[in-house]
C-alpha cells in the first residue's frame, strides 16, 4: 500500500509543483518560474501551500488563502490539485484536509473543480457544492481576423507602457468590484498577477482615454504566456461601465489575439463565465470553441 505524506511545499518543489499543475490541468498557464515565485510571495500575501507525495515522489498540491467578501464574510480559496497518474491514493484527500485546516474560522471555503465525474464527486463527498460555471475555450489566434483601427478618441497601447500601474487598478477594481465586491491592493496586483513570470504585458492591450484631469483605462485584455510550453492564457478582458457599448472589448480581446499571432503564438485559451452572453458572444466572433467546463464550488459552514 502506498504511503501518502502531506507536508509544507519548499522553493526547492517549485518543478515538481508545475508539473503536478501542467499534468492536471494543462491547458492552464504557470510554468515552472510562476511556481518559484509563487512560493516566494507565499507569505506576503497570507498563502499556505503544501505538497502531497506518494512514497516520497510529489503527486499533488494545494493552496489555501484569504478571502474576504464585501459583507464581511470571512473566507477562503483552496486548490487541491492532483497527478492523474498518482491519483486514487488518497493524497487529494490528504491535501484537501491540510488546506482545510489553513483557515479555521472561514465561513465559507471555494474552490474551482473540472467537471470530469471523478472530480465532481470529490468535491461533493467533501462538502462542496456547485454555484457556478465557467466554459474553457480555445481558438487559433491565426483565425482572428485584424483589429484594425482604434476606436475613436481613446489611445491604442500595451499594458507594460502604462505610465502608473494604478491606472491599471482602478480599471480592474471598478469592473471586479460588479462581479465579486472585492477590490484589490495596489501590492497584492503586483504579487498575485503583474510580477508574475508569466504575465505578458507587452502582449496585453488596452485603451486609454486622456480626456479630463488624468489618463484612464477604458479597456484592457490581458494574456499570460508559458513559452516553454507554448500555451497562452487570455485571461481579463474588461470595460470601465461609462465607456461599453462601443466595442472597446472587441478591439482589445482581437488586438491581444493579433499579438500572440505576431509573436509565434498559435493558441489561446480563456475561461467564458456562462451566464455573461455578450462575452460569449463576442469569443464566437473571434473563433473561440468551448472544449470543457470548470465548476466553482464551495462548502458553506455554520457560524
Amino acid at each position: 500500500m502506498p504511503v501518502v505524506t502531506v507536508r509544507d511545499a519548499h522553493r526547492e518543489d517549485s518543478d515538481s509543483i508545475a508539473e503536478v499543475w501542467a499534468a492536471a490541468v494543462p491547458y492552464l498557464v504557470r510554468s515552472r518560474e510562476r511556481a518559484a515565485a509563487d512560493l516566494h510571495n507565499d507569505p506576503a500575501l497570507r498563502r499556505h501551500r503544501w505538497v502531497g507525495l506518494v512514497d516520497g515522489r510529489v503527486a499533488g498540491t494545494a493552496a489555501a488563502e484569504p478571502l474576504d467578501g464585501p459583507d464581511e464574510t470571512h473566507g477562503a480559496a483552496l486548490s487541491v490539485e492532483v497527478r492523474p497518474d498518482l491519483g486514487s491514493r488518497g493524497v487529494g484527500t490528504a491535501l484537501l484536509r491540510a488546506a482545510m485546516s489553513a483557515f479555521p474560522d472561514a465561513g465559507v471555503l471555494q474552490a474551482v473543480s473540472t467537471d470530469d465525474p471523478i472530480s465532481m464527486a470529490f468535491a461533493v463527498r467533501n462538502g462542496f457544492l456547485p454555484e457556478g460555471e465557467q466554459q474553457i475555450a480555445t481558438v487559433d489566434t491565426h483565425v482572428v481576423g485584424p483589429a484594425g483601427a482604434a476606436p475613436e478618441g481613446l489611445r491604442p497601447l500595451t499594458l507594460d507602457t502604462l505610465p502608473d500601474l494604478r491606472i491599471l487598478l482602478d480599471t480592474y477594481n471598478e469592473v471586479a468590484a460588479e462581479e465579486s465586491g472585492r477590490r484589490s491592493s495596489l501590492e497584492d496586483l503586483r504579487l498575485s498577477w503583474w510580477e508574475s513570470p508569466d504575465n505578458a504585458p507587452e502582449l496585453s492591450w488596452g485603451l486609454v482615454s486622456d480626456e479630463g484631469s488624468g489618463p484612464v483605462l477604458a479597456a484592457f485584455s490581458t494574456v499570460m504566456v508559458d513559452r516553454r510550453r507554448s500555451r497562452c492564457w487570455n485571461g481579463m478582458t474588461a470595460t470601465r461601465p461609462g465607456y461599453r457599448g462601443r466595442g472597446l472589448a472587441s478591439w482589445v480581446k482581437r488586438r491581444t489575439l493579433n499579438g500572440l499571432r505576431a509573436a509565434g503564438l498559435t493558441a489561446a485559451w480563456t475561461a467564458e463565465d456562462t451566464t455573461n452572453a455578450a462575452m460569449l458572444a463576442l469569443n464566437r466572433r473571434l473563433g473561440y470553441e468551448p472544449v470543457g467546463t470548470s465548476v466553482r464550488v464551495a462548502r458553506r459552514l455554520p457560524r
